[in-house]
């Protein structure tokens, strides 16, 4: 019923070089997290715009479909969802290394009668941590035709499940599931807690 998209398009200005190829213990932090989505999905897409840092990886890839717009997430999840004809797709970002397979198969438990499930604890939504279906394809056209590139703006056209506070922390009470990785200092605090969890077995 659902496949999983990695956005891997970003620039990286802040780190200088590909987010997703960063070392953790001898792998890259994408295949950290394929190792993980692979528990959940069979059908794994990358977007990206440089093709060739991904070839050697077991998945699909794909790039923007939308090349005239602003560059935005927006055109990423776009081109994932249009990729396969799996009514879902799980969307997340390629730098975060502690995606958890346990929450999001919870939240693959609300696909059913909805155009998206995504995590909201207060105000902050999680939209690059979310499933959406082939039913926004058409809306984020729209949105982005209109010169609108904020991910969270199309939800109020959508029919959506919103995963709570409490339902998150019941599987990652400290939310790490959502740590991105966008500076060294970043890098350096992840790679710190992979390598403790790893120690811990």
């Amino acid at each position: 019923m659902a496949g999983a998209v990695i956005l891997a398009g970003g620039e990286s200005r802040r780190l200088g070089q590909p987010k997703a190829l960063l070392d953790f213990n001898g792998k890259t932090l994408i295949e950290v997290m394929l190792e993980k989505l692979n528990d959940s999905f069979r059908e794994i897409t990358i977007v990206t715009d440089k093709p060739e840092l991904y070839y050697n990886l077991p998945v699909r890839i794909t790039g923007d479909l939308l090349q005239d717009q602003g560059k935005s997430p927006l055109r990423g999840i776009h081109a994932g969802l249009s990729a396969s004809e799996l009514p879902y797709q799980f969307i997340v970002a390629c730098d975060m290394p502690f995606i958890l397979p346990s929450l999001i198969n919870y939240m693959g438990c609300y696909l059913t009668g909805f155009d998206a499930v995504v995590p909201c604890n207060g105000n902050y939504y999680q939209p690059l941590h979310a499933y959406y279906s082939r039913n926004c394809i058409a809306v984020i056209e729209e949105q982005i035709s209109k010169g609108e590139y904020k991910v969270t703006e199309f939800y109020s056209h959508l029919n959506i499940h919103y995963i709570s506070g409490d339902e998150i922390t019941r599987y990652d009470p400290e939310e790490w599931s959502f740590f991105n990785v966008n500076t060294w200092a970043d890098y350096e605090k992840a790679l710190n807690y992979f390598t403790a969890k790893q120690n811990m077995g």
